[in-house]
C-alpha cells in the first residue's frame, strides 16, 4: 500500500487506529502518574526526588503532545506521515522513561516492543520494522552512553562506579534487539493477515448483502403473494402482494395466526408431519384452490401452493405459502367455458333453422289460406287464430336462433350512445311491458360515441332494459346511467371506455345462477327463451366490449356494458 496513495476506506482506518493510540497513550500517561504519586506519598513524602521529578514532566510533556495531536488531526491530510510522527514520539518517550528509571536496570524497556505492536497495526511490516529499527538504536545509544559513563540514568543502585561488564551490556542489548525485531515480523504479519482475512470479510459481506438485496427486490417486486409461518402458523413475513391481496396492512399481518386471515386454508397446513423425501414432495408442492373475502367485501379466488421452511441445519422451522389472485383467470376460464357451450349451441341452432324454417312458412301460409278460403265457425276461427300466433311465435324463436348462431356484424359507424337509449325507452314506454308503476331514471353522459352498429346496440339495450322490467314484477326503479371510464393497466392510462349500466330493484339474481344467465336456454322465467342475455353477450363481444353482472342475490341487479370509445364525433 501506497503510504500517499491510500484510498478513503484505509485512510478512515488508519484514523481511527491514531485514535486508539491516542487514547492508549492518555490511558499509560495517567497510570504513570498516578503510580509516580504513590511511589512519592509512601517513599518520599515531604520532597521531591529527581527521577519522580523527571515522571511528573514526562508525563506533563505526553498530555500536552496529546492534546496538540487532538487539535491538528482534522488538519492533517497525510495520515500515515502522522502515524509515523506519534510512534516516533512513543519511541522517544520510553527512551527517556527507560533513562529516568534506571537505564539498563529500568523495567520499562518492554514500553519498546508495545510501540512496535501498535506500529504493525498501524502501519504493517514496513511501520513495524522502522518503529524496531529506531528502538533498537535509541536502546543501544543509551546503553552504550551509560556504559561509557557519559550519562548517568537516575534511580540506579550504582552511584558512580560500572557495576555490569560490558558482556552483560552486550547481551542485554542484544537480546531486545532481537525481541525487537521479532515482535515487529510476528505482529506485522498477524496484522496483515487480519487486514486481508479483513479485505476477504467486507468483500463477502458485500457480496451477501448484494445477494440479500437482490432477494429482497425479487420478493418485493414479485405479484405473487408470498408469507412464511413459524411451526405455530403465525406469520413471520409477508411481501407487498401478499398484503395488496389480502387488503391488510403489514402491521396487521405479522404475528397473526394463519387461520384467523385464511381460515379455509388452516385445515392443508401442517408442519411437522411431513417428511423431508421425496416421497411427500409432491404433497408439498400441491396446490390449493380456496375462496377468500376480504374485509372490504370483496370476494376473491385464490390458488396456494405451500413448501417447507428448513433453517441451515436441515430441521423444519416452518412453511412457505406463496399465492396468487385466480379471480380473473377464473373469470376467463368460465367465459371460454361459455364459448365453447356457445359454440355448440350456436351449430345446433343453425341446423334447426335450416330445418323448421322452410316447413314452417309452409305450414303457416297453407293456414292462412285455409282460413281465409273456408268458412269455419266461431269455435274453428279462435282455434286458427291460435295455430297461427304459434306459428307466428315458433318463427320468431327460429329467428332468434339464427341471429344467435350467425349474428351479422355490419360495418361500423360511430353512434352517440344516449340518443340509441332515448329511442329504446321511447319504446318501452308504448310497449305492454311497462303496465305496471314503474320509475324510470336517467343519469346519461353528453356525447358519447362508440363504434358499433345502432340496430345492434339498440337490441342489447332492449333486451336488459326488458330483462330488467320484467324481473320488478309490482313496482320499481329503472337506473340508466352512461359515463366514460378509464381503463388501466400498471398504473398507465390505456383507453377510454364507454359505459353503460343498467339497474333494477327486482328481487336480483341468486348467485348460484350467476354464472349460467349467459349461457344459451337458461331462463328463470316460465315464458322465456333463455336466448335473450345469451345474444346480447355474443353482440357485445362481436364489438370488442364487456359486459358485467353485479348482484347481491337479495335486491337488484346491475349491468354494466363497456365498448371502446371513438376518438371522434363524427358530426363534427
Amino acid at each position: 500500500m501506497s503510504e500517499l496513495g491510500q484510498d478513503s476506506t484505509e485512510s478512515k482506518e488508519l484514523l481511527s487506529k491514531i485514535k486508539w493510540l491516542m487514547l492508549l497513550r492518555l490511558l499509560f500517561a495517567t497510570f504513570l502518574l498516578v503510580a509516580t504519586v504513590v511511589v512519592q506519598a509512601r517513599a518520599y513524602p515531604t520532597f521531591f526526588n529527581t527521577s519522580l521529578l523527571s515522571l511528573y514532566i514526562l508525563t506533563g510533556v505526553i498530555y500536552f503532545l496529546t492534546l496538540c495531536y487532538a487539535l491538528l488531526l482534522n488538519r492533517i491530510k497525510k495520515y500515515v506521515l502522522f502515524a509515523y510522527g506519534q510512534l516516533s514520539f512513543d519511541v522517544l518517550f520510553v527512551t527517556a522513561l527507560i533513562y529516568v528509571t534506571g537505564g539498563i536496570e529500568s523495567i520499562f524497556s518492554f514500553m519498546y516492543i508495545l510501540t512496535i505492536i501498535n506500529a504493525s497495526i498501524m502501519l504493517y511490516r514496513r511501520g513495524g520494522l522502522l518503529i524496531a529499527s529506531a528502538s533498537s538504536i535509541c536502546y543501544g545509544s543509551l546503553l552504550d552512553l551509560q556504559y561509557f559513563d557519559i550519562i548517568h540514568p537516575f534511580y540506579t543502585r550504582a552511584t558512580g562506579l560500572m557495576t555490569y561488564s560490558i558482556g552483560y551490556y552486550f547481551y542485554t542489548l542484544l537480546m531486545n534487539i532481537a525481541a525487537f525485531y521479532v515482535v515487529a515480523l510476528l505482529s506485522s504479519y498477524l496484522a496483515e493477515e487480519l487486514r486481508r482475512s479483513s479485505v476477504k470479510l467486507k468483500a463477502k459481506q458485500y457480496d451477501l448483502d448484494q445477494l440479500e438485496l437482490l432477494h429482497r427486490n425479487i420478493v418485493q417486486s414479485m405479484s405473487t403473494g408470498l408469507i412464511t409461518l413459524n411451526n405455530r402458523l403465525e406469520i413471520t413475513y409477508v411481501n407487498p402482494a401478499a398484503e395488496v391481496i389480502s387488503g391488510l396492512g403489514y402491521n396487521e399481518l405479522e404475528g397473526s395466526y394463519i387461520g384467523d386471515i385464511f381460515p379455509k386454508i388452516i385445515q392443508h397446513l401442517t408442519v411437522g408431519a411431513e417428511g423431508g423425501g421425496k416421497a411427500d414432495t409432491a404433497h408439498k408442492q400441491k396446490s390449493l384452490d380456496l375462496d377468500f373475502e376480504r374485509q372490504d367485501g370483496a370476494k376473491l379466488h385464490l390458488g396456494f401452493s405451500k413448501s417447507i421452511l428448513r433453517d441451515p441445519g436441515g430441521d423444519e422451522m416452518g412453511l412457505i405459502l406463496i399465492f396468487q389472485d385466480l379471480t380473473e383467470f377464473r373469470q376467463m376460464q368460465e367465459q371460454v367455458r361459455r364459448m365453447d357451450r356457445l359454440a355448440v349451441a350456436g351449430e345446433l341452432a343453425a341446423g334447426i333453422a335450416h330445418e323448421i324454417k322452410n316447413p314452417l312458412a309452409s305450414l303457416s301460409g297453407s293456414i292462412q289460406m285455409l282460413r281465409d278460403e273456408v268458412d269455419f265457425g266461431p269455435m274453428q276461427q279462435r282455434l286458427m287464430d291460435i295455430t297461427m300466433r304459434e306459428a307466428e311465435r315458433l318463427n320468431g324463436l327460429v329467428n332468434e336462433f339464427l341471429l344467435f348462431s350467425r349474428p351479422e356484424k355490419t360495418v361500423d359507424q360511430s353512434v352517440e350512445v344516449n340518443e340509441v337509449i332515448k329511442d329504446t325507452l321511447e319504446m318501452l314506454k308504448n310497449s305492454p311491458e311497462l303496465s305496471r308503476p314503474i320509475r324510470i331514471e336517467k343519469n346519461l353522459t353528453d356525447n358519447l360515441w362508440v363504434h358499433i352498429d345502432a340496430q345492434r346496440l339498440q337490441q342489447v339495450i332492449w333486451n336488459l332494459v326488458l330483462n330488467a322490467v320484467q324481473e320488478m314484477t309490482n313496482s320499481g326503479r329503472l337506473t340508466i346511467a352512461t359515463a366514460v371510464r378509464a381503463n388501466r393497466s400498471g398504473g398507465e392510462i390505456e383507453r377510454k371506455l364507454a359505459e353503460i349500466s343498467i339497474a333494477d330493484t327486482g328481487p336480483g339474481i341468486l348467485p348460484e345462477n350467476q354464472g349460467k344467465v349467459f349461457d344459451p336456454f337458461f331462463t328463470t322465467k316460465d315464458q322465456g327463451t333463455g336466448l335473450g342475455l345469451t345474444i346480447v353477450h355474443r353482440i357485445v363481444e362481436d364489438y370488442d366490449g364487456e359486459i358485467f353482472l353485479e348482484s347481491d342475490g337479495r335486491s337488484g341487479t346491475i349491468f354494466t356494458l363497456h365498448f371502446p370509445l371513438a376518438e371522434e364525433n363524427p358530426r363534427e
